[in-house]
């Protein structure tokens, strides 16, 4: 399999930016305010989260449906 070189990662303030304007415009201010609070303050597990997002799904599934979009 190649893999594509062309690939473009997107700078993380862009995507805290994006986040929190996601979190304001769905949740409102204030939900989103509790909702970073809460979140920032708790310890995570991330490979519970990643179960939870991920499930069984390989790299190459996560890939593909970032290529071909959300449908």
């Amino acid at each position: 399999m190649k893999v594509p070189t062309d690939l473009t990662i997107p700078e993380i303030e862009e995507i805290r930016k994006e986040g929190v304007k996601a979190l304001v415009e769905r949740l409102g201010i204030a939900k989103a305010a509790f909702f970073l609070r809460e979140t920032a303050s708790q310890p995570l597990n991330y490979l519970e989260i990643k179960d939870q997002l991920f499930g069984e799904m390989t790299a190459k599934d996560i890939y593909d449906q970032i290529k071909g979009g959300y449908h």
